[in-house]
């Protein structure tokens, strides 16, 4: 069954078709190796031509192709216009349009997935943005598989250069924008973080004057958030602690986590108060400050979507971290907290006071990585960041790649002994290192240092109540 008439494909980016498509066109594709039947092939100028894959793609079954000149060569029908990603996403905006259901946008310099991942947990019928398809291709790839039997898309925004929102944001036109944290990252494009926090903020200001901004306290330190505030923009800020009697306005919530022991070991507690409302006490598991943040960012914004108390109670403990982004895993008694999918100065600090509360009474190991697309500043918050971090007595530190020496001298001035630091260029020359250490292991920094390749093979991944009990 079609799910895109060609006609309207045809207005939305002033393109020709060189013939009807015969056989209904169901999604869009821009790689051949990953077409199929029912798809419409993009034809996609980048590192490599995406016109020269057309054979590839016809061959595996797709019925039409957008280019921005006809492939006399192939006989599928094909909708010629003037740049094929310009008209992919025009495509994708208008679909976006035919949308009824709520579209929530989410943005910030760490976060994002994690954010995305919990509201799939809250929300019924949720389309929502898969792995890090959140940039030009990925968000338009995401918004044309929304379909009628969506009530909800959750569309991730990433950028790392000037005046990229604004091509995500006329697209996704949300009715809701998360905003779930500004920091130093990706400063070699966006410069200094007032222009990382001018533009994240433009997912929620340069949509309709109806969405709901919501966004950690913290923010409103910004411009860009004090201006967009004061102009009477709606907006729900998140702010740890609780209510007092001068915080009698619904556009805060606040929330308090607690720890509690139970038969199963350590859990905690997040307590989230609206106004007007008793708390909502809420079991889950040991997590890191940020990602507990996220959940209440994707609990206000579930409550303004219908969710009720009874479950967000429910579903909210389902939700554990998974992949490169805070997964755990065991191994021949050993727990390892694998959380490499990308790093910042923000998230590294989150993920390491994280692992040093989970493991605080024992000998632990950390394997960081360089953080990437710092920008000039590059040195200075390697230092920084690792001024924030503290070695207990017994534990170590393998540090990697990029600015890590930087990192080193930052946690020696924080009282870190020399004999626990080691520095390597290479991620495999720590491999003996991690293997004949006797604690728990974390490993975090960007994606280019690979560093879940440490992970011994034997590791296999659990959730985060069952890493005490294998120590």
């Amino acid at each position: 069954m079609s799910r895109f008439d060609p006609n309207y494909l045809s207005r939305w980016c002033k393109g020709r078709w060189t013939e009807s498509p015969k056989k209904g066109i169901t999604r869009f594709s821009i790689d051949s190796r990953k077409a199929g039947s029912g798809d419409m092939f993009i034809a996609i100028k980048a590192e490599r031509d995406g016109h020269n894959f057309l054979k590839q793609a016809c061959d595996a079954g797709i019925v039409a192709s957008l280019v921005d000149h006809e492939i006399t060569s192939s006989k599928i029908p094909q909708l010629v216009v003037r740049d094929t990603l310009l008209s992919f996403q025009k495509i994708a905006k208008e679909h976006r349009r035919q949308f009824s259901g709520k579209v929530i946008g989410v943005t910030g310099s760490c976060g994002k997935t994690s954010t995305k991942e919990i509201l799939k947990t809250l929300l019924d019928q949720a389309l929502c943005t898969k792995e890090n398809l959140n940039n030009f291709l990925g968000v338009p790839l995401t918004l044309t598989e929304v379909s009628e039997e969506h009530k909800f898309a959750v569309i991730e925004a990433g950028i790392n250069q000037l005046g990229e929102m604004d091509v995500l944001t006329n697209m996704i036109s949300p009715n809701l924008a998360i905003i779930t944290s500004i920091d130093h990252s990706h400063l070699e494009g966006l410069q200094t973080i007032e222009n990382v926090s001018a533009e994240k903020i433009k997912l929620w200001i340069n949509s309709s004057k109806s969405c709901l901004g919501i966004f950690p306290e913290e923010l409103i330190q910004y411009p860009s958030f004090k201006k967009a505030v004061s102009e009477g923009r709606p907006y729900i800020m998140v702010k740890k602690g609780r209510r007092g009697k001068e915080d009698q306005t619904p556009d805060k919530v606040f929330y308090t986590i607690s720890t509690e022991t139970n038969e199963g070991g350590h859990s905690s507690i997040l307590s989230i108060e609206r106004l007007g409302c008793p708390p909502l006490c809420i079991s889950i598991n040991p997590l890191s400050e940020g990602v507990i943040r996220n959940m209440v960012l994707a609990c206000v914004a579930g409550w303004k979507l219908g969710v009720s108390d009874e479950e967000i109670f429910e579903r909210l403990p389902q939700y554990c971290p998974s992949g490169l982004r805070g997964s755990n895993l065991v191994g021949r008694g050993r727990s390892y907290v694998v959380d490499c999918y990308n790093a910042n100065p923000a998230s590294m600090v989150d993920s390491v006071n994280y692992f040093t509360l989970k493991f605080r009474n024992q000998p632990k190991l950390l394997v960081l990585g360089g953080m990437n697309e710092l920008g000039e500043k590059s040195q200075f918050l390697h230092f920084e960041t690792g001024k924030s971090i503290h070695l207990d007595v017994n534990d170590r530190a393998i540090l990697i790649g990029g600015h890590t020496r930087e990192m080193a001298k930052g946690m020696v001035s924080n009282g870190a002994r020399l004999d626990q630091l080691v520095v390597l260029e290479d991620a495999e020359d720590g491999r003996s290192l991690i293997e004949e250490f006797n604690g728990p292991v974390l490993l975090k920094g960007s994606r280019s240092f690979r560093l879940e390749e440490l992970v011994p093979k034997w590791a296999v991944e659990v959730g985060p109540e069952q890493l005490e009990v294998q120590c």
